[in-house]
């Protein structure tokens, strides 16, 4: 799945959201949007300390890697929400946050057509 192809699901997702739970303005949404990140943050750190043993018997027993990628994919989806309420391009900010690594690094050419990533 390209970039485009999830932001354009996650529009889907969140014209849904924003149907069954409205909100009174972007401002709500924004800050809403926030939270969640925050949320679903703190559950992939929770997994993180379980699957390193750094928490209860009980977690550490009920442990699978396949919640560390779900908890992966729901702060992505996260950050993608916010992204849209914030009319941030994903696609093109990350394309200009890669080549700034790779010049901040000396890594291959920087001007490097992006496109091809």
């Amino acid at each position: 799945m390209t970039i485009e192809e999830l932001v354009a699901e996650y529009k889907k997702i969140s014209e849904t959201l924003n149907t069954k739970w409205p909100l009174q303005n972007q401002d709500h949404r924004t800050f809403a949007r926030t939270m969640k990140i925050v949320e679903e943050l703190g559950e992939l750190s929770d997994e993180i300390l379980t699957s390193m043993n750094l928490q209860r018997n009980s977690k550490i027993q009920q442990f699978s890697k396949q919640n560390i990628k779900d908890e992966f994919a729901d702060v992505l989806g996260s950050l993608i929400l916010l992204a849209l309420e914030l009319d941030i391009d994903v696609e093109e900010v990350m394309k200009r946050k890669i080549a700034f690594t790779r010049e901040r690094f000396g890594m291959d050419d920087p001007t490097k057509d992006l496109d091809q990533i």
